[in-house]
């Protein structure tokens, strides 16, 4: 086998041998006859490189797979137009562009700052009327912060029919969060475990976060300006195509 793989020799030299090896390996050990074709156009025609989404294993659970069923059984014939998503993300300022160019054989380097930067909590709603209620400050998300916002932000702009849905973070099941929203004539539900894709504004995050990268801000009044510019940047028309690749139907 050596001599039929090592780069040189009499049939072609390196790339040559590769492809004959191949075929060798497939007959000997699979006993079919395998077709000789560059691997680079064989890669090309059967696959492609692509960046991994994550879903959480545990969605291969029994449980969580009927729960996961379940809900959307559950929003059958429900207006999508009354689903309120809520969640929260984060955001830094040391935050920058991930990508660019640079003269071929030069690194591409971004200053950032290392020792002393700021990670602040981002919290919005979302509907197909577009993103709205939003909130930032420093920290992560408790109880108590979260109550403040559900009462001081998101329960304003609340209208009787609305359905709020949320993830089973703690903080979401807060004492006086279900009673606030309720007050304004919107009910609560939480979705299934494990379901982030299940939550439309996940993917929103996405693009707000590019707009964050874009800008350089530095302390948190430029970051949350920045948060207002990124989250008005967001569409009726980028909030329907996050439901419907979420599953909900929008026509």
């Amino acid at each position: 086998m050596e001599d039929r793989i090592w780069p040189g020799g009499r049939q072609g030299g390196w790339r040559e041998q590769v492809r004959r090896s191949r075929c060798g390996i497939h007959h000997q050990y699979c006993h079919v006859g395998a077709t000789v074709e560059p691997l680079p156009r064989v890669a090309a025609h059967e696959a492609q490189l692509k960046k991994k989404v994550l879903h959480a294993s545990e969605q291969d659970r029994p449980d969580v797979q009927q729960l996961r069923q379940q809900w959307h059984r559950q929003l059958e014939g429900i207006d999508p137009d009354r689903l309120v998503f809520l969640d929260e993300s984060g955001a830094q300022t040391n935050m920058c562009r991930l990508r660019g160019r640079s003269l071929i054989g030069q690194r591409l380097v971004a200053k950032v700052p290392h020792g002393h930067w700021k990670t602040t909590t981002i919290l919005s709603a979302v509907g197909l009327r577009g993103a709205f209620a939003p909130a930032a400050f420093d920290g992560p998300t408790d109880r108590e912060v979260f109550l403040a916002y559900v009462e001081q932000a998101l329960a304003p702009r609340l209208r009787p029919g609305d359905i709020v849905v949320m993830d089973n973070l703690q903080p979401h099941k807060a004492a006086g969060v279900r009673q606030a929203i309720e007050a304004t004539g919107a009910t609560v539900l939480y979705l299934p475990p494990y379901s982030p894709d299940f939550n439309p504004i996940e993917n929103l995050w996405s693009k707000l976060k590019t707009h964050l990268r874009s800008v350089d801000a530095r302390t948190f009044d430029a970051l949350c300006d920045a948060i207002a510019t990124g989250l008005e940047r967001i569409t009726p028309s980028d909030c329907r195509g996050v439901f419907q690749n979420c599953g909900y139907a929008t026509c």
